[in-house]
């Protein structure tokens, strides 16, 4: 095994974990904390593509969300520090306000293939070595206020 490769993936894991506690804005209804269900994917750029083309596609899942009146955001985390040997990487994180929300999400996107054009775009513009679900839990919020 490729130690280098095993403890950038164990730092972008641990990276995700710090990320997905920063966006518990989304946790929030009423000022009560609640726990909403969070997507993310650890991606390098393929080549000849840049985070435009990233862009594009969250664009594109954004517009297709809006049209089934999901009730989500979308995140795309660069690193600025740390290990940066790899330009194209990053995490495309995904969020939703509750996990009716998530299902419907799923089901709809890749369930019924309604994402397949958008997925494929995505897929063009990157490479991506994990996929994970978490649980985002509110604790405190500076940020909206």
């Amino acid at each position: 095994f490729n130690t280098q490769l095993i403890q950038e993936i164990i730092s972008m894991k641990k990276i995700v974990c710090i990320l997905a506690l920063l966006v518990s804005h989304l946790a929030f209804a009423d000022n009560h904390a609640s726990i909403a269900p969070a997507e993310t994917w650890i991606c390098s750029l393929n080549e000849g593509k840049t985070m435009s083309d990233v862009i594009s596609v969250s664009k594109a899942v954004g517009e297709w969300s809006n049209s089934k009146g999901l009730s989500d955001a979308q995140w795309i985390f660069i690193p600025s520090s740390g290990d940066l040997s790899d330009q194209g990487r990053f995490i495309l994180m995904t969020a939703w306000s509750d996990w009716s929300e998530m299902g419907k999400a799923q089901q709809g996107f890749f369930g019924d293939g309604e994402g397949a054009e958008i997925f494929a775009d995505f897929n063009a513009a990157a490479t991506c070595e994990s996929r994970n679900f978490w649980t985002v839990q509110g604790v405190y919020n500076h940020i909206i206020d």
